[in-house]
């Protein structure tokens, strides 16, 4: 008699931070390594401009259109659900999913913006996959406004970012999720190193436990 064997879920492992803090290449960086390893990993970026959705956000981003706040916001939130249903695909697959941003950008962005609060902000996410880890990359501000092409795009205001910092700040005293701070002023290999030897540690732990849903 054959037994099948229950494909143990891939981790979900969001990077955060402010923009030029070094998301994107420590991304890649740590989806590098895992394959080096012998572990299915896969890079997700939010926004993913490829889709329709994702279009509208990009043009938004450059500064080539302008769009009324509550309805950017939801089309950041509707751009992180339609790929909800290849993401839960590829992690029962038992690929580990490094994600560029998540929700959490996305509420600490527009709260940011006068008006606008937290709860508001969270709502249209509740029920999104909840991550196994996420690492924030912490770096003042005033520090990533000296790194390249900082300033391009619609958000690259160190004042703004000052604020939204201090939003994450906020985010992260929620217990449901697990937060990791990691400096991102030290060297690039440094960070890396420490991102993933976190990492490591969350894949070996969610392969035994179930996909939960994020602020529910």
């Amino acid at each position: 008699m054959s037994v099948v064997m229950a494909c143990k879920r891939g981790a979900l492992i969001v990077l955060e931070g402010v923009d030029k803090a070094g998301k994107s290449t420590q991304c890649k960086k740590l989806v590098a390594v895992l394959q080096r390893s012998g572990r299915a990993a896969e890079l997700l970026r939010f926004p993913d401009r490829t889709t329709t959705i994702g279009k509208v956000i990009s043009s938004y981003l450059e500064k080539k259109s302008d769009l009324e706040d509550h309805s950017v916001h939801l089309l950041f939130s509707a751009n992180r659900w339609e790929l909800v249903p290849l993401m839960k695909k590829k992690l029962e697959q038992g690929i580990t999913l490094v994600v560029d941003r998540y929700a959490f950008s996305g509420v600490a962005f527009t709260s940011a913006k006068p008006g606008f609060c937290l709860d508001w902000c969270m709502k249209p996410d509740v029920g999104l996959p909840k991550p196994d880890l996420v690492l924030f990359l912490q770096l003042s501000p005033s520090e990533a406004a000296l790194r390249g092409q900082f300033g391009q795009e619609r958000y690259e205001d160190s004042k703004f970012q000052q604020e939204v910092q201090n939003k994450f700040v906020q985010l992260m005293e929620d217990p449901s999720v697990k937060w990791q701070i990691i400096d991102a002023s030290q060297s690039i290999e440094t960070v890396h190193t420490d991102i993933t030897n976190h990492s490591m540690n969350a894949i070996d732990t969610a392969q035994f436990q179930p996909l939960g849903e994020l602020w529910k």
